[in-house]
């Protein structure tokens, strides 16, 4: 009687395997990518409450998106910075689009395009 498996069995198997974890991996990638848009709409909500939330105390709006993150407006201290250009940074990088004017902000054109 013959023990172990022969070499196209282990083959086969293997193959198995390297289907599933492409099919794994490709979900993942997916995945990943409807949570960072899912993270990039909630820092623009805070901004927005944030930025209002200055409005109302200021009686203007603040001149940029640093100046929420320096004075504290903004409950989650997780934004990444650039400190030399003072500019709030999203999940990618990229810096959020505020307009002083409105009050308005915006995701960068690049983050919308990276998460597509």
């Amino acid at each position: 009687m013959k023990r172990g498996f022969s070499a196209w069995e282990e083959v086969i198997v293997l193959a198995v395997i390297a289907i599933m974890v492409s099919v794994i991996y490709q979900r993942y990638k997916i995945i990943r990518r409807e949570a960072l848009k899912t993270q990039v709409r909630i820092e623009v909500s805070n901004l927005r409450l944030a930025i209002e939330l200055y409005k109302v105390k200021n009686d203007k709006f603040p001149k940029d998106l640093y100046e929420l993150y320096k004075k504290g407006y903004l409950y989650y201290k997780g934004f990444k910075t650039d400190k030399n250009k003072r500019e709030l940074l999203d999940r990618l990088g990229n810096a959020y689009i505020y307009d002083r004017k409105t009050g308005n902000v915006y995701v960068n054109p690049k983050t919308l395009r990276e998460l597509r």
